[in-house]
C-alpha cells in the first residue's frame, strides 16, 4: 500500500516512467506533479493476450472500505478489453487439448461475470472458463467466443445484476445468431456465484 513502489522497482529495472504511464501501471496527468502507481494494496490478476502474454492487470482490493473493489487497467496501446477476455489463451488451449467439436462437447466453454469465478471454475474442473473483463459482454467478445464453442454457456451471478447482464447478452446476439451459433444460459440460485457454488459443492454442484 505504497503509492510510489511499483514505480521505484519498475524504475530500478531501467524501466521508464513514460513507459510506465503508457501501459496503464502509473496515473499520469496534468494536474498530477509526480505519476504514482495505479494499483496499490490489491491483489493482481495478470490479463493476457490470446498468445498468452501478459497486457493488463486487474486488481482486487484488500481492504473493504476502498472505493473500487475491482480495479482494471485502462484502454492502452496493448489492452483493449472489449476485445479479450480474462484466461482466453488457457480457455482456448482447454478447448484444443479436449478436441472440441459441434458433435463432441467434452469441455463446455463458460462464461462468468469475474477474476475470482474463472479461477473458481478452473478449480472445479470447468478449464475453459473466461470473463469479459469489468464491462458487459461485447461483440467481439462474442465473436471470440464463437470462435471457441457453438453454444457457449453464459453463467452470471444470481442476483438482480446478473440476470441483465444474460439478457444484455441475449440481445446482443440477436442479430448475429447464425445456424449452428448459439447461447446457453446457467441460472444460478438467488444470491450465489460460481466461486460460491464451487465453495459449497464443487464440480457437480
Amino acid at each position: 500500500d505504497d503509492r510510489f513502489a511499483l514505480k521505484e522497482h519498475l524504475g530500478a529495472q531501467g524501466v521508464s516512467v513514460e513507459d510506465m504511464v503508457e501501459t496503464g501501471l502509473l496515473i499520469a496527468g496534468e494536474d498530477i506533479p509526480v505519476p504514482y502507481d495505479r494499483f496499490r494494496d490489491r491483489v493482481m490478476f495478470p490479463i493476457t493476450d490470446a498468445r498468452g502474454r501478459v497486457i493488463a492487470f486487474g486488481g482486487r482490493a484488500l481492504q473493504k472500505d476502498v472505493p473500487a473493489k475491482y480495479l482494471n487497467s485502462p484502454e492502452t496501446p496493448l489492452f483493449h478489453k472489449g476485445d479479450n477476455l480474462y484466461n482466453l489463451a488457457t480457455a482456448r488451449q482447454a478447448l484444443h487439448a479436449a478436441g472440441n467439436s459441434a458433435q463432441n462437447n467434452v469441455v463446455p466453454l463458460v462464461v462468468v461475470e469475474g477474476y475470482v469465478d474463472v479461477i473458481a471454475m478452473v478449480g472445479a474442473g470447468f478449464p475453459a472458463s473466461v470473463a469479459p473483463l469489468g464491462t458487459a459482454l461485447t461483440e467481439n467478445q462474442l465473436a471470440l467466443l464463437w470462435k471457441m464453442a457453438d453454444e457457449p454457456i453464459l453463467c452470471f451471478d444470481g442476483d438482480k445484476a446478473g440476470q441483465k447482464a444474460a439478457y444484455r447478452a441475449a440481445d446482443l446476439a440477436l442479430p448475429p445468431l447464425k445456424p449452428g451459433k448459439s447461447l446457453r444460459f446457467a441460472l444460478l440460485p438467488e444470491g450465489q456465484d460460481p466461486d460460491d457454488l464451487a465453495r459449497s459443492g464443487g464440480r457437480a454442484a
